[in-house]
């Protein structure tokens, strides 16, 4: 083979494997990043004067994973005596969150928070208590998993 001829080969199969291996690696740091397999994330908006959504259905001994985003321009608080009671399980996933009130996260504007948890059946009211908030409130029913 002249050497030209081999150079030209070279080139031609470094050029055209490049893009495939591009995609190989980006397709591989997407999988790592997106965390596949763990529990979905359901975000919960805080805005002027709402939750959105405002119910939230689950199924019981299942992971659920909330996203709470302060959107609005004032101060909010994520508050759930039933969900964050004595009794809860909840895995936050900031380096070290302390439930500012009984029972209650407060999120300054374009603050937003964590949480994962596994729930028995029933329903978790969750409001902002804030005067002037009324109204801003919203559910998370859990369902009997062999009832679904």
């Amino acid at each position: 083979m002249k050497f030209w001829k081999w150079i030209y080969l070279q080139r031609r199969i470094c050029w055209t494997a490049r893009p495939r291996l591009l995609w190989v690696i980006g397709f591989l740091v997407l999988q790592i990043s997106c965390e596949w397999g763990g529990p979905p994330t359901i975000i919960v908006t805080a805005e002027e004067f709402r939750f959105s959504p405002t119910r939230i259905e689950w199924v019981s001994d299942q992971p659920l994973r909330l996203l709470i985003r302060n959107q609005g321009r004032e101060r909010h608080v994520f508050h759930s005596q039933e969900l964050f009671g004595p009794e809860a399980n909840v895995l936050w996933h900031q380096p070290r969150v302390a439930l500012q009130e009984a029972n209650a996260v407060v999120l300054e504007p374009g603050q937003s928070i964590e949480l994962s948890f596994t729930a028995s059946a029933g329903l978790y009211p969750y409001r902002c208590w804030i005067k002037g908030h009324t109204g801003m409130e919203g559910t998370i029913l859990i369902k009997d998993f062999s009832s679904s």
